[in-house]
C-alpha cells in the first residue's frame, strides 16, 4: 500500500463521519477501494451503527436503480454486522431487499418515502398482489403443502403452522419473492400495484415474521387452492 492509501486509510479509521460520507454515494470503484484500503478488516470498525445511518440513503439509491449499492452490499455478506444478533438479523433482512432493488431493472415512479410514512394505508388489501399471475414463479409442490390443509382451508395458521410456513421461505424462496415485488414496483403499469408491492417489500423487513404476513398466507393459500382444483 503507497503512502497515499495508507492517509486515507487511516482518515476513514479515524473519521467515521468522512467513512459515512464515502459510503453513502457508491460507485463502480467503491467496493474495490474498500478492499485496497482494508478499511473493515479493523475491529474498530461498528458496522451495525454505520448501516444503520446507510440503510435510507442505500434504499433511495437502490429505488432509482443505482447498481453499485448492490455490491456494495455484496461485499459485507461474509461480515459480522453487529454484536446482537437480532439487530444483525434485521440488518441483513433491510440489506436484502435494498440490493433487489438495486438488481432489478428500472426506478420506483413514485416516492419511496411517502411509502414508507404511509406504510400502513398502502398494506390495506395489498395480499391481493398475491393473485398476481407473476407470483405464480414462487413454486410450491403439492407435498409441501399437504401439512397445513386444514389451516389453508380455513385461512388462519395456528402457531405450529406459523413455524411450518416460516420454514417454507428459505433464503432462496424469499429472494425469488422479494425479486418479484421489486419487478412489479418497478414495472407493473397500475400506479397502484406498484406502489402496494414496495410496502409489501418492507413489511417484509423481519425474515423471522413472514409467516405472520398477510401477503404471505394469501400466496401460499392460492397454491393450495390450485392444487386442490387439480385433484
Amino acid at each position: 500500500m503507497n503512502s497515499f492509501n495508507k492517509k486515507l486509510q487511516t482518515k476513514l479509521r479515524m473519521h467515521p463521519q468522512m467513512l459515512l460520507n464515502f459510503l453513502a454515494n457508491p460507485n463502480e470503484k467503491t467496493v474495490e477501494t474498500l478492499n485496497n484500503l482494508q478499511i473493515f478488516e479493523s475491529k474498530n470498525i461498528y458496522l451495525g451503527q454505520l448501516l444503520h445511518s446507510l440503510i435510507p440513503r442505500w434504499e433511495l439509491l437502490a429505488c432509482n436503480g443505482n447498481m453499485a449499492v448492490s455490491e456494495l452490499i455484496k461485499s459485507f455478506k461474509d461480515k459480522r454486522l453487529s454484536l446482537v444478533d437480532q439487530e444483525a438479523e434485521f440488518l441483513r433482512s433491510n440489506l436484502l431487499r435494498i440490493r433487489i432493488l438495486a438488481d432489478t431493472p428500472g426506478r420506483l415512479c413514485f416516492c419511496p418515502q411517502y411509502i414508507q410514512e404511509n406504510l400502513l394505508k398502502f398494506l390495506d388489501m395489498a395480499e391481493l398482489i398475491a393473485d398476481l399471475p407473476h407470483l405464480e414463479n414462487v413454486p410450491f409442490s403439492k407435498e409441501e403443502l399437504v401439512p397445513l390443509s386444514k389451516d389453508l382451508s380455513k385461512y388462519h395458521l395456528g402457531p405450529l403452522s406459523h413455524r411450518y410456513v416460516q420454514n417454507l421461505f428459505y433464503p432462496v424462496r424469499q429472494e425469488a419473492v422479494l425479486s418479484t415485488l421489486a419487478h412489479l414496483a418497478k414495472n407493473h403499469p397500475l400506479l397502484s400495484i406498484c406502489r402496494q408491492a414496495y410496502a409489501i417489500m418492507l413489511s417484509l423487513d423481519v425474515s423471522d415474521y413472514w409467516s405472520h404476513n398477510p401477503f404471505i398466507l394469501r400466496l401460499i393459500a392460492n397454491r393450495f387452492k390450485e392444487y386442490q382444483a387439480k385433484s
